[in-house]
Formats: structure tokens, C-alpha cells, sequence
């Protein structure tokens, strides 16, 4: 059963990765028992040039991990040039 704390946090998540205005739409996140789960796939708009994708990811990661709920991430979301 979903908690309430966890969908909240959800769309948190959510929002601290669509501020850094990437091609999200085939993002999945969920966050369960504080722990945020990231897949699918992430790029950057067509307007922008990432130059270190790795970098980008760190960046989302400390971002989340500043979220006060979140205990943790499972990150396997797939960096991809073109979405």
C-alpha cells in the first residue's frame, strides 16, 4: 500500500529533476519507504548540449538526496542524447 509521505516525496523528486529542464518523458520515479527509485530514460532538451552527462546525473542525485524524507536513491536511469 503506497504511503502518503512517499507519494509526496515522489513528486518532489519529480520536481527537482524537471527544474533542470531535461527531456523527462520517459522518466519513471517512485519513491518507496523514502528510498527514490529512478529509471527510465533522461536527456537533454533539443536546445541544450550536456557536455557531461555524469556530471548532470551527480548534481540530480545531491539534489534529491537534499530532500528531507529521501534516504536514498536507486539510480538506473539511462542517459540518452536524443530522446
Amino acid at each position: 500500500m503506497a504511503r502518503p509521505e512517499d507519494a509526496r516525496l515522489t513528486r518532489k523528486v519529480k520536481s527537482e529533476i524537471i527544474r533542470r529542464e531535461l527531456n523527462t518523458s520517459k522518466l519513471d520515479v517512485k519513491v518507496i519507504h523514502g528510498v527514490a527509485y529512478l529509471g527510465g530514460e533522461l536527456g537533454p532538451t533539443r536546445h541544450q548540449k550536456i557536455p557531461d552527462w555524469k556530471k548532470e546525473m551527480e548534481i540530480i542525485e545531491n539534489l534529491i538526496l537534499r530532500i528531507p524524507g529521501v534516504r536514498g536513491i536507486d539510480n538506473r536511469i539511462k542517459w540518452v542524447d536524443i530522446l
